[in-house]
């Protein structure tokens, strides 16, 4: 079986936790790196390679459209079938309705899954992080090529699903 290879894009988000007073706070009393890349390598021994690209790192509510474009630049240049994106929850399927008319228009054959957290990565006990970028990655196996969320557990179409705060999760 061949092994998969994932392009990391990140835009930012909780999953990382972009805001620098609590980084700061995060690394001078507990050392922590919260990076997704930082949690991938010290995976031991997984059955795929990655590579990892910035793109921005902002709360998804401030992406504009030239990040957009960039997000999307990176896609379609990436030789890598599989993309997975990091990204803030509160304005994911909107991201992901974008991704998805660029693919249609632009005629790119890729498997793209966008991923993100509630709690940050690294300094939680409780976080969904680590879940939701493992099942991200492991479901690229299971889907055709497209657009996706993966959020609790779960694969969404960008237009089947949506944020309960309330709750916590994607449904």
């Amino acid at each position: 079986m061949a092994q998969n290879h994932i392009h990391v894009v990140k835009m930012g988000g909780t999953i990382e936790f972009i805001d620098p007073a609590y980084d700061n706070i995060n690394k001078e009393m507990m050392k922590l790196d919260t990076s997704v890349e930082h949690y991938l390598s010290n995976l031991v021994k997984p059955h795929f390679t990655y590579e990892v690209e910035v793109v921005c790192e902002k709360d998804s509510r401030t992406i504009t459209q030239e990040d957009l474009d960039r997000l999307w630049l990176a896609v379609k240049s990436s030789n890598k079938e599989n993309i997975l994106v990091t990204h803030g929850t509160f304005t994911m399927p909107n991201t992901a309705k974008f991704l998805e008319k660029s693919l249609s228009q632009g005629g790119v054959r890729k498997k793209i899954i966008l991923t993100g957290s509630m709690v940050p990565i690294a300094g939680f006990a409780t976080s969904d992080a680590a879940f939701n970028l493992g099942y991200s990655i492991a479901s690229f196996d299971n889907v055709e090529l497209g657009v996706y969320i993966s959020m609790n557990g779960g694969i969404f179409k960008p237009d089947e699903v949506k944020k309960n705060p309330a709750l916590l999760r994607f449904e």
